[in-house]
């Protein structure tokens, strides 16, 4: 059986000569894996430019209940990003954005919602003409909102210091270690609430940014460290 499916590429490994496999997050499905045979000559319906990590596609699935892995047996890039690659510093964010999604995005079933805020924000952020420094950090807020750990936006001068294990701004101090100053908690306020106007140093990004990873290693499981954080705090720095 043959069906047409939108899907989002993450992940793109070698598996055999001409053959890889790719983790899609799916519109219709959630996460899954097929297998693709990549062609390099002219009349190959799949080459190595579609399966690209980020690439917006609409591919045929062929189903068959016996394999483990379905096939793909062709591939049409649904969205042409005009800069996402190309520009260095968001092709880094690019980058980190992928590898978050890899470890966050979890589930084999459909949610609608959650693929159209993940596919529409990288358009997003591939058409802003603007300063794009802070996108990765809205971003990972906005996620959280759809994986269900979003941080209670309580924050105010009494409830000055934010909980990132509860994931709520507190007057105390936790009785464990994952929590963040007054100073990182003001900020991480104004993150939440100014969508547009946020703006902060390098350092505050920096810190900003390991506590948003920090909270997804606290609620998805098995999140693990990122590799690509390095590389992209040396850019926005």
């Amino acid at each position: 059986m043959q069906q047409k499916i939108n899907g989002l590429i993450l992940q793109n490994t070698k598996y055999q000569d001409k053959k890889n496999i790719l983790k899609i997050y799916t519109l219709q499905h959630g996460i899954q894996s097929y297998v693709v045979n990549i062609g390099h000559s002219h009349k190959s319906k799949i080459k190595p430019a579609h399966v690209i990590g980020l690439n917006q596609i609409e591919f045929i699935e062929q189903i068959k209940k016996t394999r483990s892995i379905q096939l793909i047996s062709d591939i049409h890039v649904s969205y042409i990003y005009q800069n996402l690659f190309s520009n260095p510093i968001k092709n880094t964010i690019a980058i980190f954005l992928n590898e978050v999604l890899l470890k966050a995005l979890k589930e084999q079933h459909e949610n609608e919602e959650l693929y159209h805020f993940v596919v529409e924000s990288l358009v997003v952020f591939d058409n802003q003409n603007y300063e794009a420094t802070n996108f990765h950090l809205h971003f990972l807020v906005e996620l959280s909102k759809h994986l269900g750990f979003y941080p209670n936006n309580n924050y105010s001068q009494q409830n000055c210091l934010f909980d990132i294990q509860d994931g709520i701004f507190t007057a105390h101090i936790p009785q464990h270690l994952h929590y963040a100053d007054s100073e990182l908690s003001f900020y991480l306020s104004k993150l939440l609430n100014d969508k547009s106007d946020f703006t902060c140093n390098s350092k505050t990004r920096a810190e900003l940014l390991n506590l948003l990873l920090l909270l997804y290693r606290l609620h998805v499981p098995n999140f693990g460290e990122i590799k690509s954080i390095q590389i992209l705090k040396e850019i926005l720095a």
